[in-house]
């Protein structure tokens, strides 16, 4: 973990801006009542809150689970698990341990990260509260990897998993479960609302999209074409998105982002066409 993956996962947690009513359609009554059964530990009972990604996106799974008919104490146990066991756990102490001891960081970043480990307050009241397998598992959709996870969650056993597109972890996990009835639930659908609101609200450039998905979202949502054309030229045959009305929905933009692996560190060419529309090559 880098000194700039830390800035970045610092953005990601601080910007609470998300309200379950507002923003998620879920009632202020539902969210009092999961509220009331410990099934939202990061918020304060009886105030009203406002959430970043990762709570929201928890909100949002706690409602495809009760939706399903899963019962409040399995979902209380679950968000246990999510939530306060990395943090009984140390579970970030041992992510910073990890990248030290690997000796893969300059210096610089591995005094910064022994210098946060070692100091108590912000350890317990940030990285403690926001760092665990879970808040990892979004980290991985949000960076250049874009890998697709989902939260595999076995009812009868109340035992949870994360997979990332890992078919043959599933048969694993199948197994482990002793054949017991797994829930899948994808993150992308609901994390691309999330994402989607973001990139209509926000008016500077995002951390966790890449500089030439900065630049597609600053053409669409400030110069408005009809059209947005994109080729991208990779290994000699150029690939062809084409981003129209549709996609000019926030939403559909963020799925777009995050279903396409745009090529790092090339140049990125931006053309106005006739009739209002635009071209942008990316060049590998």
């Amino acid at each position: 973990m880098k000194r700039e993956e830390l800035i970045k996962f610092g953005q990601m947690i601080s910007n609470k801006y998300l309200l379950p009513k507002q923003h998620l359609q879920i009632t202020s009554r539902q969210v009092n009542y999961w509220k009331e059964r410990d099934i939202l530990p990061f918020f304060v009972k009886e105030k009203k809150g406002f959430m970043n990604i990762p709570q929201a996106l928890w909100v949002l799974i706690i409602n495809e689970l009760s939706d399903i008919g899963i019962d409040t104490k399995r979902l209380e146990k679950l968000s246990k698990d999510v939530w306060e066991k990395p943090f009984n756990e140390k579970y970030a102490d041992s992510v910073f341990k990890k990248n030290i001891a690997e000796k893969k960081l300059n210096k610089f970043d591995s005094n910064t990260l022994e210098n946060i480990l070692g100091f108590e307050p912000i350890m317990i009241t940030l990285f403690r509260k926001e760092m665990n397998p879970f808040t990892d598992a979004i980290k991985t959709c949000l960076s250049s990897n874009r890998s697709l996870v989902s939260l595999i969650y076995c009812p009868k056993t109340g035992e949870h998993s994360f997979n990332f597109s890992n078919l043959g972890l599933t048969a694993d996990l199948n197994n482990l479960y002793f054949g017991e009835t797994l829930i899948v639930i994808p993150f992308l659908p609901l994390l691309s609302k999330l994402v989607g609101i973001e990139i209509e609200k926000s008016t500077t450039d995002l951390e966790y999209l890449s500089s030439i998905e900065n630049q597609i979202r600053r053409v669409l949502f400030f110069d408005k074409p009809k059209l947005l054309e994109i080729e991208v030229q990779q290994d000699g045959s150029p690939k062809i998105f084409k981003i129209t009305e549709e996609h000019k929905k926030p939403e559909e933009l963020a799925k777009f982002f995050l279903t396409n692996k745009l090529p790092l560190g090339s140049k990125i060419m931006i053309e106005p066409r006739a009739q209002g529309n635009y071209k942008i090559t990316i060049k590998t």
